[in-house]
């Protein structure tokens, strides 16, 4: 019986995740001054988060394939850190008048990080309930 309800992720969708956040954050250079020769805070976050987010679903993918629910807890707590950070981005450039660089991009991070957050807070909630489920069918602690 599957008691996670079709939400853990696969090790092929998480490496397909972290192709995708890597294309995104290794393509391009965001900590390269502007015009005006400033380095912008929330970019260098952006591109930092999404390295790191891809490196992090990269060893999710592959400890996937050994042990499964770790992969997905690991996936799970990256998916809802990268969330809220794109979150504190998208405030960040809102709030940054001179440097508004996405305009209508922040819709489209904010929407991103709203399906990527709750993905993986339902994802995360699945792994711990059916751990709890485990815990109790067998009488551990």
């Amino acid at each position: 019986m599957n008691q996670n309800k079709g939400l853990f992720a696969g090790p092929v969708v998480m490496l397909l995740s972290a192709a995708m956040f890597g294309f995104f954050g290794f393509s391009r250079d965001w900590s390269a001054p502007f015009p005006d020769g400033k380095v912008i805070l929330f970019m260098v976050v952006l591109g930092w988060t999404l390295r790191l987010t891809a490196c992090v679903f990269l060893l999710s993918g592959l400890l996937a394939f050994a042990r499964p629910v770790a992969g997905n807890l690991l996936y799970s707590l990256a998916g809802v850190a990268s969330a809220g950070l794109f979150v504190v981005v998208a405030v960040m450039d809102v709030t940054d008048t001179d440097h508004m660089i996405m305009r209508y991009g922040v819709v489209l991070l904010l929407l991103f990080a709203a399906w990527n957050g709750f993905g993986s807070w339902s994802a995360l909630r699945s792994i711990l309930g059916s751990r709890e489920h485990n815990v109790a069918a067998t009488g551990g602690p």
